[in-house]
């Protein structure tokens, strides 16, 4: 059997460098957001409508992706939280247990 080692601190780490990661994402997405093809219509004017118009569908689907890596870093974030407790927890019962058992045994 391998010996599994797992340092929570590092898991704890990584989460929270996965949720900067993830409002930075969110933080990406606003700006985005605020250089829309709104800003464009003025510029190309009639002429430039079907660019617009292509350029607003890319655009969405652009901001889509932003909010999807975002909520995604989030969730690796949290479950990496969670992994790292459950960790330590499991790692401090099964030390009681241990300690428990070898009451009276000597040494």
């Amino acid at each position: 059997m391998n010996d599994l080692r797992a340092d929570t601190a590092s898991i704890a780490t990584f989460a929270a460098t996965a949720a900067t990661m993830g409002a930075e994402m969110q933080a990406a997405g606003l700006a985005a957001a605020a250089a829309g093809p709104l800003l464009l219509g003025p510029v190309f004017g009639v002429i430039g409508g079907d660019f617009v118009a292509a350029f607003a569908t890319a655009h969405a689907a652009h901001l889509a992706s932003i909010e999807k890596l975002a909520g995604v870093l989030g969730a690796i974030s949290t479950t990496a939280l969670a992994n790292a407790a459950d960790y330590d927890s499991t790692d401090m019962a099964t030390t009681a247990a241990l300690a428990a058992d070898a009451v009276g045994l000597g040494a």
